[in-house]
């Protein structure tokens, strides 16, 4: 199991700190981004963000959870 695995929360209304850092990260359109696919695939699975073909985006529900955290 790779330890970035191991801080991906499972699936709830919580976001981990590394989550809500990636979460943020794309929502700014960050260029250097530091986690691999499989938190964009963890993020994507709960809703959170969206391919849009050469990027990702974050959903309206990522956005919720965004300002909720602030």
């Amino acid at each position: 199991m790779d330890v970035q695995h191991l801080q991906i929360a499972h699936p709830s209304m919580i976001l981990s700190d590394p989550e809500w850092i990636a979460l943020e990260s794309i929502e700014e359109e960050t260029r250097h981004f530091i986690f691999d696919d499989t938190m964009l695939h963890a993020l994507q699975d709960r809703g959170l963000v969206e391919s849009n073909g050469i990027g990702w985006r974050v959903t309206e529900t990522g956005q919720k959870r965004l300002s909720e955290r602030v």
